[in-house]
């Protein structure tokens, strides 16, 4: 597996505007599965999953690992050929596409409603802030440092090869993105 995939294509990014499939290469960079484990895990069909899968792997985001005989057929492993997918510069446009970003939402979600299910509705040590805020234009640089700096430590732990071996499993989100001045909502009210 190597360290880092750069998305640099239509097709790859596409490939990730599914919040199904997001969540699978999430399990694949960690361990190979196979396409049963795979939706076991998910909670969905296996027919409905291997569609998913099948777009990973033609946009070159998985590759079968091993083929084991199991049973009279033979189950294929998966993993992903990438601890750390990130974009392009280039690409960074692209990435902005509504259907790319609530994709990821939908996948946050899911993470999130599994993670409150199998903790009761008490996740430990769960931060969540959502914040309609004005900032002047220094505060926002500060802010935006901030979240870069947070961004290159997730990529650091991601890069670390002792990480599968670490007790603590967490999913981390932000989004920053600026709003319409109030202003201008008022004007569409109107």
């Amino acid at each position: 597996m190597r360290d880092e995939l750069v998305l640099e294509t239509p097709e790859q990014i596409r490939a990730l505007a599914h919040p199904l499939r997001q969540r699978v290469l999430g399990l694949l960079t960690n361990a190979p599965y196979t396409n049963k484990q795979l939706a076991n895990l998910l909670q969905v069909s296996p027919p409905r999953l291997h569609f998913h899968v099948r777009e990973l792997q033609a946009a070159g985001l998985i590759e079968i690992v091993s083929q084991q005989p199991k049973g009279g057929v033979i189950e294929k492993y998966y993993r992903a050929v990438a601890r750390v997918v990130r974009l392009a510069p280039e690409t960074k446009e692209t990435a902005r596409d509504q259907e790319l970003v609530e994709s990821t939402l939908e996948a946050l979600s899911q993470e999130y409603i599994r993670a409150n299910t199998f903790f009761n509705g008490h996740i430990p040590e769960m931060r969540f802030a959502h914040e309609l805020v004005r900032l002047p234009a220094d505060r926002l640089a500060r802010i935006q440092e901030l979240l870069d700096a947070v961004g290159r430590e997730i990529y650091q732990a991601l890069e670390d090869p002792e990480r599968d071996t670490y007790e603590q499993f967490v999913a981390v989100s932000y989004l920053l993105h600026r709003l319409p001045p109030v202003s201008m909502e008022r004007e569409m009210l109107r």
